[in-house]
């Protein structure tokens, strides 16, 4: 298969496994950011504590749903900045695709940073959004005070592909061919654009995707959707966003590129994911004042998997100080 799609396939399956809708409610303040070419990121703030966290999800443009379920438990402890990525949820959805090359996501992460007058911003990132971050960093490093990965995608395009190859090759098979065959041609009808019914199309693949995966005794890897969201963002995300956007960032290799990173970074992820854990130590051979922190009885999704561990190793780092157990630069 040829790497793009393999990228993209892995990427959309692991992202989506598991999805439950939010529990509950927090006190929510939103709002519109506007960016230097017009774009606006729609925002929303959650918690109250002293110290800011801006969430960059994945996705590319997943929107915030897609994460906020397993981060909102950090409200108890900081206030939490999340906005949805160009491409995706409430935000602008560019007519121009173009937009979706990487400068135009590190400009809007600096446009959220500036809008919310921090001079130096901690970041907890998911999946993709380690790779946004890392491009952000080239150019704005100065601007990062602390950061987190969690479920990140690995720094060097070319050893994810080597994943998610592996993790296909490892997959159990799944004796329902019929539930397979479904959730192929509902993503497909994504993937096109033609699905007359995105948000349904999307919540049905979602809910397939997690069946198979839990019949293959796999973990799930968060509890967010990427379904909440208004039916032309859906769209737009899966047949845009979701393939045009990790294209435009070609073959990363962040090696070499990252010596300015002086923030100091922690790496969070599933003990159990085994095949995974090459690709988050290359994080640490890569940034200068990193650790690894490898999460017992988790998967990818950690915040999910085993979350009272997590929430606990997260907090302590944001509030100065690195976790026990962790792994890596001294």
């Amino acid at each position: 298969m040829h790497l793009n799609r393999l990228l993209f396939i892995g990427i959309i399956f692991t992202c989506f496994i598991s999805c439950s809708q939010i529990e509950k409610e927090a006190e929510t303040r939103d709002g519109f950011v506007q960016t230097n070419d017009g774009a606006e990121l729609y925002y929303q703030v959650r918690g109250s504590g002293s110290d800011t966290l801006v969430i960059l999800h994945g996705g590319p443009g997943a929107g915030i749903n897609s994460f906020l379920p397993s981060a909102e438990p950090l409200t108890n402890n900081f206030t939490l900045i999340f906005y949805d990525q160009r491409g995706g949820g409430k935000s602008t959805l560019p007519k121009d695709t173009t937009r979706l090359k990487p400068k135009y996501f590190v400009e809007d992460l600096e446009a959220v940073r500036r809008y919310f007058n921090l001079d130096s911003m901690n970041v907890l990132t998911h999946s993709f959004g380690s790779i946004v971050l890392a491009e952000y960093t080239i150019k704005y490093s100065h601007h990062l005070n602390r950061v987190v990965f969690h479920g990140s995608t690995g720094p060097v395009r070319s050893e994810m592909g080597e994943y998610y190859r592996a993790k296909a090759q490892q997959a159990s098979p799944v004796s329902d061919t019929s539930l397979t065959n479904r959730a192929s041609a509902l993503l497909a009808s994504l993937l096109e654009g033609s699905a007359d019914e995105p948000v349904s199309t999307c919540r049905e693949y979602e809910q397939l995707s997690k069946q198979i995966a839990a019949m293959r005794g796999e973990r799930p890897s968060h509890r967010g959707s990427t379904c909440d969201a208004p039916a032309e963002a859906v769209k737009y995300y899966y047949q845009y966003t979701a393939q045009l956007a990790p294209a435009f960032f070609g073959n990363w290799d962040y090696t070499g590129k990252l010596n300015d990173f002086e923030a100091p970074l922690l790496v969070v992820y599933g003990k159990e994911d085994a095949l995974a854990i090459s690709s988050q130590r290359r994080w640490t051979e890569i940034i200068p004042s990193s650790r690894l922190l490898l999460v017992p009885e988790a998967d990818k999704g950690s915040l999910s998997d085993n979350p009272n561990f997590t929430l606990q190793a997260i907090t302590t780092f944001f509030e100065g100080n690195w976790p026990e157990q962790v792994e890596g630069n001294e």
